[in-house]
């Protein structure tokens, strides 16, 4: 915060129409603040006013008989502790999100600024990504909803100059659906390296639906299409394990940077292709 020595002015807006105007008459020069590690972590001494959410009543986790409904400034811990995430998927996106970053992050990181900021290395993106979420975008007069994958295609720089992520949306899926993701770090409070995760329909022991994607590449997350087309309607088995690993090692789309090579984010890829699904083969015995 110390960096951000050209900051004005703090407003707390009472509606998302509010914010929205103060947000359009910034000329750019306005941080909406959640949670605010992002701000902390990454000052821009272009900042000249704080926009803070925590007035518009977007801290809630509800649902109905086809939804779970989560407000933008929920955070990673609200998430992971709320009731209806108990038993969600056998718990296990409960489970992945108590294992993001350290509890004291968790305690910060919003779901809505995780959306938004889009970091590459995010380990929230590419669950939604896999659980196939739709994020409630409002303008201050309607609020829309984007599929995950079409709202990335937007230009997001240009779209969160005008509009504010308000919420997300998740599928509610039956018993036959099985998530698993996998992130390797150094420590607790270290940025994934690579990341992974999976969300499968196993029906009589056959994958019959699946999506998957893969984040910190280090590159953006993305849906693993190659990889959905080789599982799909595959019996699921120890052998489909290790072949989905080679297979994932040679066509996965990852790249090197300082942090780590190519050969070795291709390896981890495979790793835990194969460790998530034989994850799964033992969730349906």
């Amino acid at each position: 915060m110390l960096k951000l020595k050209n900051v004005k002015s703090c407003f707390t807006p009472n509606s998302i129409q509010e914010a929205i105007d103060m947000l359009k008459k910034s000329d750019g020069k306005a941080a909406l603040v959640g949670g605010g590690l992002d701000i902390t972590v990454f000052p821009n001494p272009i900042i000249e006013q704080f926009i803070f959410l925590n007035k518009l009543g977007l801290t809630y986790i509800r649902e109905d008989e086809e939804n779970i409904k989560i407000g933008a400034t929920s955070t990673i811990t609200d998430i992971a502790k709320a009731p209806v995430m108990q038993n969600y998927l056998k718990g296990n996106v409960k489970i992945a999100l108590a294992e993001i970053a350290s509890e004291l992050l968790r305690n910060q990181i919003t779901i809505g600024g995780s959306i938004a900021r889009h970091h590459f290395y995010s380990d929230i993106i590419p669950a939604l990504y896999a659980l196939r979420a739709t994020i409630m975008v409002s303008d201050g007069e309607l609020i829309e909803g984007f599929f995950v994958d079409d709202f990335y295609r937007n230009d997001l720089k240009t779209l969160m100059e005008t509009c504010i992520v308000v919420g997300v949306h998740l599928n509610k899926y039956d018993d036959s659906f099985q998530f698993g993701l996998k992130r390797f770090v150094r420590n607790a409070t270290d940025i994934a390296l690579l990341n992974m995760a999976i969300l499968a329909q196993i029906e009589e022991g056959v994958i019959k639906d699946v999506s998957i994607s893969v984040g910190s590449r280090p590159g953006p997350a993305y849906r693993f299409e190659q990889g959905e087309a080789f599982l799909r309607g595959e019996k699921l088995t120890e052998v489909l394990a290790k072949d989905f690993e080679s297979f994932t090692k040679s066509n996965v789309d990852v790249a090197k940077d300082m942090r780590l090579s190519k050969e070795y984010r291709q390896h981890l890829a495979g790793i835990y292709a194969k460790e998530i699904l034989l994850d799964f083969i033992g969730g349906v015995r």
